[in-house]
């Protein structure tokens, strides 16, 4: 995996995540967070739909230009409202990265990275036991042989996955 933006993080029992900084988790982002007050000098008081909570963030300075680009927000336009691709690039940042808030310092966008035999991303466990994947064979698999399992045990439950799609010769990182 190449690293990005958040290189290192380790979750207590995980593997460290590197992101792919691909900003799928950004891209929807502005349907919980929206600007609440815009307090000049590239400060802003964040307000958090879901929680209403307020965290106070300001734009990284060497994101100051990016962060002034709108663009992104005709081809996604529930973006979060500091995400941003680098021009010229599917390369996606933070703006605020150094203040984000906690609840986008604690995401991470899967539970098991399922990669195929050529090192492809073909699927991943998101949330509890949600699988999001563009892989036919992948969905076929989870539909048949891991959905119907009925295992109230997470570990037993991640177990399972595991050897079901590294039996059909994937790999399966937590």
């Amino acid at each position: 995996m190449t690293a990005g933006t958040f290189r290192g993080t380790k979750w207590p029992g995980h593997m460290v995540f590197d992101c792919q900084q691909c900003g799928e988790c950004c891209s929807h982002l502005g349907l919980v967070h929206s600007i609440a007050e815009d307090r000049g000098n590239y400060e802003f008081v964040v307000f958090n739909r879901y929680t209403n909570e307020s965290d106070i963030v300001t734009v990284d300075t060497d994101k100051h230009a990016l962060y002034d680009d709108k663009s992104i927000f005709e081809k996604l336009p529930e973006a979060c409202p500091f995400f941003r691709h680098q021009p010229d690039s599917e390369k996606a940042f933070c703006t605020v990265h150094l203040t984000r808030p906690d609840i986008c310092r604690d995401y991470g966008c899967w539970r098991m990275l399922i990669v195929s035999r050529t090192g492809l991303r073909a699927g991943r466990i998101m949330f509890s036991r949600y699988l999001c994947s563009e892989d036919p064979l992948v969905t076929r698999i989870f539909e048949e042989c891991i959905d119907p399992v009925h295992e109230p045990d997470d570990a037993r439950w991640d177990d399972m996955v595991i050897r079901v799609l590294t039996e059909r010769g994937y790999t399966v990182r937590k």
